[in-house]
């Protein structure tokens, strides 16, 4: 049976730490500012996250897929190729995983809400040849800063003269780092005589807002564009 436009868009959240951009995407189902939406499921690869006591609590099944835990690459591995073997088949297993769920129970959606792994195409294609999208949350514009210690980047950058601004981005996510197309962008001005400190805690306030509606905006894209 064909779905009907007014079924709630399908979200999986992957998260790998406290999860505060996790429970903002809850919050914003449970208050209407993230409609036609729901939350079927998080994927964390850490242990220790945080966000998987905010699934219990919201009653969101959760599972744990890990590099090492789960046998892909050992524990102390160096070996640059085996390494990348190692996460090519780590991808390609986390892919299959999504992918084998029944349909309703697999994502339309998948939120990349602090997750700290990069995605090779062995995850990103199979994905997108389901027609499922993907979309991540990164402390800065758009062709600024990709990847890790975004924030520090921009801070030095203001301090040396060369920076008069940073920002806030959700994007789609492809195989060159932080490079897909911008969903929301949100830029914040940097501030003289400002710690470094003092600026993340401005862009962090910032970032729920961005996630929740952007989330909203690419879940109303899925459902208005069901067969």
């Amino acid at each position: 049976m064909a779905e009907t436009g007014s079924s709630p868009c399908r979200i999986t959240v992957m998260a790998s730490g406290f999860g505060s951009n996790f429970q903002a995407l809850i919050d914003g189902i449970a208050s209407g500012s993230l409609p036609h939406s729901c939350i079927i499921s998080l994927i964390t690869n850490r242990k220790s996250a945080h966000a998987t006591a905010r699934a219990d609590q919201a009653g969101i099944p959760w599972e744990y897929f890990n590099l090492i835990s789960n046998g892909f690459q050992k524990k102390g591995e160096s070996d640059e190729a085996q390494i990348a073997e190692a996460r090519r088949r780590y991808d390609a297993a986390l892919a299959a995983k999504i992918l084998a769920a029944p349909e309703d129970r697999r994502p339309e959606l998948i939120v990349l809400a602090g997750w700290m792994y990069v995605f090779s195409p062995s995850f990103l294609d199979p994905i997108d040849k389901a027609g499922i999208r993907i979309i991540n949350l990164h402390p800065a514009m758009p062709g600024e800063f990709d990847g890790a210690n975004a924030i520090e980047r921009a801070f030095a950058a203001f301090q040396a003269g060369t920076l008069a601004r940073t920002g806030i981005m959700a994007h789609y996510v492809i195989a060159e780092v932080d490079r897909g197309a911008p969903i929301l962008v949100q830029e914040i001005p940097c501030r003289q005589g400002e710690a470094l400190e003092g600026l993340k805690e401005r862009m962090h306030a910032q970032e729920h807002a961005l996630i929740v509606n952007a989330t909203a905006k690419v879940a109303a894209e899925i459902v208005a564009g069901r067969s």
